[in-house]
């Protein structure tokens, strides 16, 4: 087994990360909580995490679906418990290079 932490793999992670919006709003924004910034905190955390492991799992690829707990604004679970999220390279002209999460559905070759 290869070691997933290559040059390539930890030069990708130092990028900047950008949330499309649907995927902030989904993924981390808490609207009606009573300590929202900690649960944001704890969220964005959660799905910082599982893009860098995702992403450490198959370096090589354009881009890489993976799963986060989804809960509701209220903080109960719905009835479908994981969110769909994929990452992805973004490369712009006349941009910086970053790490895109977006929404699987939002997912445009």
């Amino acid at each position: 087994m290869s070691d997933p932490l290559t040059p390539e793999a930890l030069n990708t992670l130092q990028l900047p990360i950008v949330f499309t919006p649907g995927a902030w709003q989904r993924a981390v924004l808490l609207e009606r909580s009573g300590h929202p910034e900690k649960l944001q905190v704890d969220r964005l955390s959660n799905v910082l995490r599982a893009a860098f492991e995702a992403h450490l799992a198959h370096p090589h690829e354009p881009y890489v679906l993976f799963e986060v707990a989804h809960i509701a604004s209220t903080g109960h679970p719905r009835q479908n418990p994981l969110l769909q999220l994929n990452l992805s390279l973004l490369l712009e002209p006349d941009q910086p290079n970053a790490l895109l999460i977006a929404l699987a559905e939002e997912h445009q070759r």
